[in-house]
């Protein structure tokens, strides 16, 4: 997906656009990135928290760095690039695919977009001086995948994840072990009851193995939304980020 069509005040949605044209791609990580550095500095001896924005399939870092604006001021906003370009244009986080009859992903593009998304989150909090106890995760689509994917199998280093229109691939399940450090991990689910591309049945599924595993997912539905971030769902997920 080229864009995502938010459902946001006109004016604001217009400054954001504009300002993400200006950004400078940066390339001097394990993923290319665009960055925001927050609008107000920390208190002395405090550390900045992060968010760590990943697109869907065939978008970009611009995609989501949009939000950057609507986000707590006191955040430092990070938007990567997916590592694989797709020859129409675009970047995907993995090759789709299918197991035992099952929606699924390439292993080893599973694997390799996690173990770069770790590397980066740690070359951020190095970079920057950031929070290593306050790291989010905020996916969409691919990015909400790869957001279980990274948050699950990573306890106790990533703090959050925010999973907009994603699921739970049944590979993933048996890389997650069940300690105490991993009932900590907080998780924000948003998906639409007219989803097309995800099913909603999917995000009730991982909302059930979540509680399953003693994890208390803040789960929102959204009658008759489709594949899509609105504004009902911004504002669920900045309630949660703010109560974090």
């Amino acid at each position: 997906m080229k864009k995502i069509f938010f459902f946001l005040f006109i004016f604001a949605a217009f400054v954001s656009r504009s300002m993400a044209q200006q950004a400078t791609l940066q390339e001097d990580l394990a993923l290319k990135y665009l960055v925001q550095l927050p609008a107000e500095k920390p208190e002395k001896a405090q550390r900045m928290p992060v968010i760590i924005l990943l697109h869907g399939y065939g978008s970009d870092e611009k995609d989501l760095f949009d939000l950057r604006n609507f986000f707590p001021k006191n955040y430092l906003i990070v938007s990567v690039r997916a590592p694989y370009a797709l020859s129409a244009g675009g970047y995907q986080w993995y090759e789709g695919t299918t197991a035992d009859g099952q929606r699924d992903g390439k292993k080893d593009q599973l694997d390799n977009s996690r173990t770069l998304i770790m590397k980066f989150e740690s070359e951020v909090v190095k970079k920057y001086k950031a929070d290593a106890k306050n790291v989010y995760l905020i996916g969409f689509s691919q990015g909400a995948i790869m957001s279980y994917e990274a948050g699950l199998t990573n306890p106790g280093v990533i703090r959050g994840i925010g999973v907009l229109s994603g699921m739970i691939f049944n590979s993933l399940r048996g890389q997650i072990r069940n300690t105490p450090t991993l009932k900590q991990l907080k998780i924000f689910i948003s998906h639409g009851t007219d989803d097309q591309r995800i099913a909603y049945s999917e995000a009730k599924t991982a909302n059930d193995y979540l509680k399953v595993l003693g994890l208390k997912p803040d789960f929102h539905t959204y009658d008759g939304m489709g594949h899509q971030i609105n504004k009902e769902v911004l504002k669920d997920l900045l309630a949660w980020l703010n109560n974090k």
